[in-house]
């Protein structure tokens, strides 16, 4: 399982990050906030959460290809 923190700026980002992760449709990908947890492909599921703090990124799955990774560095929270 991979986990992370992501960070989104305004609702802008929110759909650039929806819109980067579409090409990996095939992986889960979650992202977990209080007690919420949403597919992280759905724009509206995501906007449902509270953007204003980071939100936890989980992929369930051991066989992320590489590119996931550089793809979502835009997003990272930088503590």
């Amino acid at each position: 399982m991979y986990t992370t923190e992501v960070f989104f700026k305004n609702l802008s980002s929110v759909k650039e990050f929806v819109d980067t992760i579409a090409k990996y449709d095939s992986l889960e990908i979650n992202l977990v906030s209080d007690i919420y947890n949403m597919n992280a492909h759905s724009l509206i599921g995501i906007i449902s959460l509270d953007i204003s703090k980071p939100i936890t990124l989980e992929v369930p799955s051991g066989d992320i290809p590489e590119s996931f990774y550089e793809d979502i560095k835009p997003y990272l929270y930088q503590k």
